[in-house]
């Protein structure tokens, strides 16, 4: 079992924590919700604009996120503390990179994102 001690701060403010999205479906719609309820700043993202997830998120992003250098971008941008990726077709060499760099969490890990 891993233990996380987090301090969340608030969304929209420079202490916040921040979850980035990847895939923007029904399903990332709830987990959204969930982790506004704890006070997280969600940025979701998707390769269509207004994805169910980008309506609840406090910013939404239209990317290719099979594409390298477009996701790495995203990811410098935003600064995420975690990363969730919900759909497959992501450029996951670029995730293995970041959870190696320790720039971000991966949820699940890269390595299980790249199976």
């Amino acid at each position: 079992m891993i233990r996380m001690s987090v301090t969340l701060g608030t969304p929209l403010q420079s202490s916040a924590f921040k979850v980035l999205l990847l895939g923007s479906g029904e399903l990332g719609k709830e987990v959204v919700i969930s982790l506004q309820r704890l006070g997280v700043e969600v940025h979701a993202a998707d390769r269509y604009d207004h994805a169910p997830a980008m309506q609840v998120a406090h910013f939404s992003y239209v990317l290719n996120m099979a594409d390298p250098a477009q996701l790495k971008q995203l990811i410098e941008k935003v600064k995420p503390n975690l990363i969730v990726p919900e759909i497959e077709a992501i450029a996951t060499e670029v995730l293995l990179e970041i959870e190696a760099n320790k720039t971000a969490t991966v949820i699940p890990s890269a390595k299980a994102v790249n199976l």
